[in-house]
């Protein structure tokens, strides 16, 4: 009894969206780390293999990471995932493009403006946006009155 019950309170913290924002947050960094990874090997073949300029490769990488966010967001991370899938889904991106300029903006000020390399840039672009995609997700989209 007690063995099942520990199951069903480790599922719970580990498995189901929760509402806790202090169990949100780190499943938030988990799913940004795991989109990264995405979005920074994709970044990384375009500009290394296929010689597409950096500014260019940060926007599909970051597109491309966007959709394993949204996954892990509407499933894991939050509660209260939109009822339309295809709206939510919408809602997600248009403010994943902030976090696009967001992004875009901070390489273009660490590349261009302080000379610094683009592999840190994008890095340090990555947790700078960061920022504003939690606290957009959580409270303009993952709402319970949107998934109704």
């Amino acid at each position: 009894m007690l063995q099942k019950r520990s199951l069903q309170v480790l599922k719970r913290l580990l498995v189901e969206p929760v509402d806790s924002v202090h169990l949100q947050v780190p499943r938030a960094l988990v799913a940004s780390t795991l989109s990264a990874i995405v979005d920074c090997a994709i970044y990384f073949w375009l500009v290394i293999a296929c010689r597409v300029h950096p500014l260019a490769a940060a926007v599909v990488g970051y597109l491309i990471g966007g959709v394993v966010q949204y996954v892990l967001c509407a499933g894991w991370v939050f509660p209260h995932a939109p009822s339309n899938v295809v709206t939510g889904f919408l809602r997600f991106t248009a403010l994943s493009m902030v976090g696009l300029v967001i992004t875009c903006l901070s390489m273009a000020i660490l590349m261009d403006g302080i000379s610094l390399h683009y592999a840190p840039a994008r890095i340090i672009a990555l947790f700078v946006a960061f920022g504003w995609n939690f606290l957009s997700r959580k409270f303009l989209l993952f709402r319970a009155e949107l998934s109704k």
